[in-house]
């Protein structure tokens, strides 16, 4: 089994968690474990007292992070990703294998997320493949193909 964090933009405000959620309940994956990040503390999207308390937010994340086996990143050009660049770096440190997924506009990422990362997909099923194998799931990609 593989523990994959997955983070990065929402998918959108009426079902922020879609691509979470699809991920984690698809059969085929269905034993390995994927953290969403924002079940690991009590605050609800958009609530102002992560203001107030920030360690609730920052310190499971960081713990969550640094036992997993592979990190998911849903990279989007318009998204506010502060958060998500402190993640890709605590994996980074923590020889956590990094994989983004992107669909942007941009010709390219940042050479930031480009150093930090073991690869970036467009299409979201590859990406978590990608991710599964790297965390340690040998048959992953040959059950693909």
């Amino acid at each position: 089994m593989v523990q994959v964090y997955l983070t990065g933009a929402v998918s959108d405000f009426d079902d922020p968690f879609a691509w979470h959620d699809d991920i984690s309940n698809d059969s085929r994956f269905e034993h390995h474990t994927f953290i969403n990040p924002y079940t690991l503390n009590d605050f609800e999207l958009g609530d102002d007292d992560v203001y107030e308390r920030p360690h609730e937010v920052v310190e499971p994340a960081l713990e969550a992070v640094s036992e997993s086996d592979a990190m998911l990143v849903h990279w989007d050009d318009d998204a506010f990703l502060v958060g998500t660049a402190m993640e890709i770096m605590q994996a980074y440190a923590s020889d956590v294998p990094v994989v983004v997924w992107y669909q942007g506009w941009r010709d390219k990422l940042s050479p930031w997320i480009l150093y930090h990362t073991r690869g970036t997909f467009e299409d979201l099923d590859t990406a978590v493949k990608v991710a599964l194998t790297f965390g340690g799931d040998e048959y992953i990609i040959k059950e693909a193909i």
